[in-house]
């Protein structure tokens, strides 16, 4: 049970980190005498990240206050009644207000959500090192990008994967082949020409439905995509893009000016936005919008939906690494070297 109960002094972080322990399905906030306060889900924290909040916020001030509890006569099947076809994925057994333990439902099933990874990119930025080798399968820690992104699914129940692949796409299918040996299914999507990271999904079969993730194949994060899943669907959101906090500082002092006179200094500010991670849940049925062999990017794909639908953003304070320089590649491989993950 303690792996479900979080302290009300506990920070956002620590919630992060305890929710990474127990399959994503969510946190009971109590007291010292295990008094149920609320309860916090990884969705709930994205959502405060969303509106400013810190990591080092009090999960207790972004929690649910008033949870859906049970008792200890609650039957079993009682309790699976409460929770079936709804987002409740732990329900706490409570008595006399004390949290005596916490009933929780399987994890979601993920194997039969669908991943396309993009990986028919040129790589040109690293030169020399994608002359005979396409980006994704550039090797990090002795394995390459690709695989490693696939496994960061594959261990959390992803089954199901569609890969784009253009240039050098027999040394990317001649290492994957059919995804039988990486305990999933590929389907290759071979496009004929560049069609962006946005257009290889008009090749993808129809009749697909529900969520889908694209994510780009030169991309490694600790991200875990359950969460990012059940975020879109508590949502209800039809677009969610992942999404990361940059800051730029000025090297210089500020000047603010007002008809010719100073109002104000700031020395060397620094500025934060929100920029594009290069993940997505996508719900199927938007890509059949998409012609076929044309090419189109994901930002102009979501541009030209949001006149009609809502746009979430994911924030992902994960590690991120975005392999697009030289220096990227060997940042990243300092990294996995020195974890031996």
């Amino acid at each position: 049970m303690d792996k479900y109960l979080l302290n009300e002094n506990g920070t956002i972080q620590m919630a992060l980190d305890k929710l990474s322990n127990n399959f994503s399905l969510g946190l009971v906030v109590v007291n010292s005498q295990n008094t149920l306060l609320g309860s916090l889900t990884d969705g709930d924290i994205r959502r405060a990240l969303s509106s400013s909040k810190s990591l080092e916020t009090k999960a207790s001030e972004v929690m649910f206050k008033s949870p859906k509890t049970a008792n200890q006569n609650t039957t079993e099947l009682e309790l699976q009644d409460m929770t079936k076809g709804r987002k409740i994925k732990l329900i706490p057994i409570v008595e006399n207000g004390t949290v005596v333990d916490v009933f929780t439902v399987d994890p979601d099933e993920m194997k039969d959500i669908p991943v396309v990874l993009m990986a028919g990119g040129l790589g040109s930025r690293l030169g020399d090192l994608t002359k005979d080798v396409p980006k994704p399968m550039l090797e990090v820690g002795g394995k390459p990008v690709l695989e490693r992104i696939m496994e960061n699914f594959t261990r959390v129940g992803f089954k199901k994967f569609y890969i784009s692949v253009n240039f050098k796409a027999e040394v990317i299918e001649d290492h994957f082949k059919d995804g039988s040996k990486f305990n999933c299914d590929i389907t290759y999507l071979k496009e004929d020409k560049k069609l962006g990271t946005a257009g290889s999904l008009g090749l993808l079969p129809k009749g697909l439905t529900g969520p889908m993730i694209v994510t780009n194949g030169d991309l490694l994060t600790q991200v875990d995509y359950r969460c990012l899943v059940g975020f879109h669907n508590d949502q209800n959101s039809k677009i969610t893009m992942c999404t990361r906090k940059f800051d730029i500082q000025v090297p210089y002092g500020v000047i603010n000016l007002a008809a010719g006179k100073i109002t104000s200094m700031e020395e060397k500010p620094v500025h934060s936005f929100n920029v594009n991670a290069g993940v997505y849940v996508v719900d199927a049925e938007l890509t059949h919008k998409i012609t076929k062999d044309e090419y189109l990017d994901m930002p102009t794909f979501i541009e030209n939906e949001m006149s009609s639908i809502d746009v979430h953003s994911f924030p992902m304070i994960e590690k991120w690494i975005d392999i697009g320089k030289v220096s990227d590649l060997e940042f990243a491989r300092k990294l996995y070297g020195e974890s031996n993950d």
